[in-house]
């Protein structure tokens, strides 16, 4: 008797064991190639998702300034790092719990390169200081 109810015991608790690490597993969304974290940005174009590197469509920064770019990479490192994305080619999207913002990535960061392009063009970066999203100043020389 004993026995019968120590097994019955080990196989409920095994069982519970195989239901609660089922629930931790990330099942692919339909519809796209990959699921991760954004653990890196290497450029405005180029991020990386776990240990992959994804390039991304239609965002171009070769009209940024030096210190224009450098405020934009300290942006995106700061703010993308450690967010879950789904990817879909070479676009990438928000990961919101099983659905997906309609706006890339791509489009985010194109969008806020064109900001920071009208706002150097009208020279309210140039030889100013301004606040980074870390919290400190940076001043151009």
């Amino acid at each position: 008797m004993k026995r019968g109810l120590i097994l019955i015991l080990m196989v409920l608790s095994f069982a519970g064991v195989l239901i609660s690490a089922g629930f931790d597993t990330k099942i692919m969304e339909p519809g796209f190639d990959m699921k991760g974290t954004i653990t890196n940005v290497l450029s405005p174009s180029s991020i990386v998702i776990g240990s992959n590197v994804v390039n991304l469509v239609g965002v171009d920064p070769s009209d940024l300034y030096g210190s224009t770019y450098f405020y934009l990479m300290e942006d995106l490192k700061n703010y993308y790092i450690g967010k879950d994305v789904l990817v879909k080619g070479n676009y990438v999207y928000f990961d919101l719990n099983g659905a997906y913002n309609s706006q890339s990535l791509n489009e985010m960061i194109q969008k806020e390169i064109s900001d920071l392009q009208e706002v150097q063009n009208y020279g309210w970066l140039s030889g100013r200081h301004y606040r980074l999203s870390s919290g400190s100043y940076y001043t151009e020389s």
